[in-house]
């Protein structure tokens, strides 16, 4: 019976964990489509609040739909995470260099 517990006690505490991030992700999702509707702010300023709560909603996702946190269990999946991060680096600025001298260097 005590591990019956447990476990509900752990799938509550998970259910609680996807129930805030989905509210986060919509408010996070609801604060630039309404800026960008009523025309609030400049141009500039409204690219700024999506870039903002686009990079806020990925740090969410990572927090509360994939469980990543700092703790010594997930040092692996950081760890993943920095390495996949890492070659899409290389992979994008990689392709804008090279598209970049080849524009640069077409003979017309």
């Amino acid at each position: 019976m005590n591990k019956y517990k447990k476990i509900k006690n752990n799938f509550d505490k998970e259910k609680k964990s996807y129930i805030v991030g989905f509210l986060f992700s919509l408010f996070l999702t609801i604060i630039p489509f309404f800026c960008t509707l009523n025309h609030l702010f400049s141009r500039k300023i409204n690219f700024f609040v999506i870039l903002l709560c686009a990079l806020s909603q990925i740090i969410i996702h990572f927090i509360y739909f994939l469980h990543l946190d700092f703790s010594k269990k997930n040092s692996w999946n950081i760890i993943s995470l920095l390495f996949i991060l890492i070659i899409v680096f290389i992979i994008v600025f990689g392709s804008i260099w090279i598209m970049y001298n080849l524009n640069h260097h077409v003979i017309l």
